[in-house]
C-alpha cells in the first residue's frame, strides 16, 4: 500500500510541475535508408537510395501545455538497401532491415492549441537484424557476424497536428553517427547511418 501510494503522490506531483500530463498510444511506418561511407571497401559496398517501409508501434507520455516534454517508447523496424559485390561473384541487390527498440525524449512547442512542432535526441537498441547483409560483408571480410551496433543514438524532428481527436505526427529522424558493428573497427573508415521520415497517428488514452 505504500508503494502505491508513493506513485500516486509521484503523479501528483508531475501533474504539478508540468501542468499537464498525458499517455497515449501510436503507431505508424518508417521510410529509411543507409548511408553508407565504404572506405577501403568502396568497390564492394555501395548505398543505394531506395527506402525500407517499416513500422512504429508503442506508447507516448508529455508533460507540459504550451511548452512540452514527450517521452515515447516505440517498436521501430528501420533499414534500406544496399548493393553488395563479394570479392568473387555477381554483385547483388539487398534490403536491409533491423528491429529497434526506439526511445525519443522530445522537447516541443504547441502552437494555437493544435499545432506541435518537436525535436529531441533517440537511443536505438537492436532487437535484431536481417542476417542476410552480414553473411554478405562476412564474404569479404571474412570475421563479420552482424551489421549494425546494438545501440545508437539519433535525433528526430517535426510538426504535428490535431485533427478529429487524433495526433498526425511527421518527423525526419536519423542517426547522430556511425550505425555499424563494432566488429568493423579494424576496417578502414568502414562507417553506415540511417536517415528518413516517420509518420505516425496517435490516441489519448489518459
Amino acid at each position: 500500500m505504500k508503494k502505491v501510494n508513493l506513485v500516486f503522490l509521484l503523479f501528483l506531483a508531475i501533474q504539478s510541475s508540468y501542468g499537464q500530463f498525458v499517455l497515449g498510444v501510436k503507431g505508424g511506418l518508417n521510410f529509411s535508408n543507409l548511408v553508407t561511407d565504404a572506405g577501403s571497401f568502396g568497390k564492394n559496398i555501395q548505398e543505394s537510395r531506395d527506402t525500407k517501409t517499416g513500422l512504429a508501434l508503442g506508447v507516448y507520455t508529455r508533460f507540459g501545455k504550451k511548452l512540452f516534454l514527450q517521452p515515447e517508447v516505440l517498436f521501430a523496424t528501420k533499414g534500406g538497401k544496399v548493393n553488395v559485390t563479394p570479392l568473387s561473384g555477381s554483385p547483388v541487390s539487398l534490403v536491409v532491415k533491423t528491429n529497434n527498440l526506439d526511445i525519443p525524449l522530445l522537447l516541443g512547442y504547441k502552437l494555437f492549441n493544435r499545432i506541435r512542432i518537436m525535436a529531441g535526441p533517440v537511443a536505438s537498441f537492436k532487437l535484431n537484424e536481417d542476417e542476410k547483409f552480414a553473411n554478405e560483408l562476412k564474404k569479404i571480410t571474412g570475421n563479420v557476424d552482424e551489421a549494425f551496433s546494438n545501440s545508437t543514438i539519433g535525433y528526430q524532428a517535426g510538426i504535428g497536428f490535431k485533427l478529429i481527436g487524433f495526433d498526425f505526427d511527421l518527423r525526419n529522424m536519423g542517426s547522430l553517427g556511425d550505425i555499424s558493428s563494432k566488429q568493423f573497427d579494424t576496417y578502414d573508415k568502414y562507417n553506415q547511418m540511417q536517415k528518413g521520415w516517420q509518420f505516425t497517428i496517435a490516441k489519448k488514452i489518459l
